[in-house]
């Protein structure tokens, strides 16, 4: 359990000072040693390389990102993979992060320990190293951990340069995220270096709160998207979801979030049979579809359209914080 009663399991009986020390040793495999590493005021990273620095932060929040029926490793897994997923989304390389660890008195060592375990080897294949951080008291019953991610990229691909003919897909399947996939994912690095290194790739960015909401941030302005409902990849989640809560497995996928799959463009004169045959030499366990084409806005002013119909989609909305 993440809270305890017992003062002598919690973070309570050990004291800030005692605490960091305990994470540095629970870090000890992917933090280096001052001044690049925890213990100063601020961690040094030496910067060598021609190319441009990227930065990110995410968080993770007890009851909003995670419950108590994600274990502790899974839980500060899922903190390093959302900041990956988003350094995927640019076609960057990570490379260092700082870490806020906001925590209950109650919290307990135990499930804290394998919180850190869980970052911690998550984070060796990734070669990401942990240099630093905070932690700050909340109340009791909350935890929250922020992490600040810097990495690299030679090449990188925006959100904001799709254009109007441009073809439409996304990685993997989407939907369903409910059913353990918010957290049992894989962030896309390789395949997010390779697009942004592939000169008919013109847009793209991660799928973090659902393909309603998050394609629209994708579309020029004058764009709509124009979606062949047949090819968009639905997740076998989403379909058991449906059979619950009664809804179109459709709309699972176009609003439930946390995908974590790319969405991206490509140019519209590229030949999108020879970029796909190009896209499984490289990456042929990976599923991609092509689910539509981007044309001009329609009359009616709607950004997502049936491709058969030409009809506005019912599904407008993703996942929205702070939205009552």
């Amino acid at each position: 359990m993440i809270f305890t009663t017992n003062k002598a399991q919690s973070v309570a009986g050990l004291g800030e000072s005692a605490l960091i020390e305990n994470i540095q040793d629970w870090l000890k495999a992917v933090t280096p040693q001052p001044p690049y590493g925890i213990g100063d005021d601020c961690a040094v990273i030496e910067v060598s390389k021609p190319t441009r620095q990227i930065i990110t932060t995410d968080a993770v929040t007890f009851g909003q990102h995670f419950d108590s029926s994600v274990s502790a490793k899974d839980a500060g897994a899922k903190l390093i993979k959302r900041n990956l997923s988003d350094i995927a989304a640019m076609g960057g390389k990570p490379e260092h992060a700082v870490l806020a660890l906001l925590c209950g008195p109650d919290t307990s060592l135990e499930w804290l320990k394998a919180f850190f375990q869980g970052i911690a080897e998550i984070s060796k294949p990734y070669k990401l190293r942990i240099v630093g951080g905070d932690v700050s008291a909340l109340p009791i019953g909350q935890f929250s951990a922020v992490l600040t991610l810097v990495g690299t990229a030679d090449t990188m691909k925006l959100r904001s340069d799709a254009r109007i003919g441009d073809h439409i897909y996304v990685t993997g399947s989407l939907g369903g995220s409910i059913l353990e996939h918010h957290y049992a994912f894989s962030p896309r690095l390789d395949e997010g270096a390779w697009l942004a290194r592939h000169s008919a790739c013109t847009a793209l960015m991660d799928l973090t709160d659902g393909l309603a909401k998050d394609l629209r941030a994708l579309l020029p302005q004058h764009g709509s998207a124009y979606i062949d409902l047949s090819a968009v990849p639905i997740a076998g989640d989403a379909h058991k979801l449906a059979q619950d809560s009664k809804r179109d497995p459709l709309e699972h996928a176009f609003c439930d979030g946390e995908d974590y799959e790319l969405l991206f463009t490509i140019h519209g004169s590229t030949p999108a049979a020879d970029f796909e045959q190009q896209w499984r030499q490289s990456f042929p366990s990976l599923k991609l579809s092509r689910i539509g084409k981007i044309d001009r806005v329609s009359n009616s002013g709607h950004l997502l359209i049936d491709a058969v119909t030409n009809e506005a989609l019912p599904w407008t909305e993703g996942f929205e914080h702070l939205k009552g």
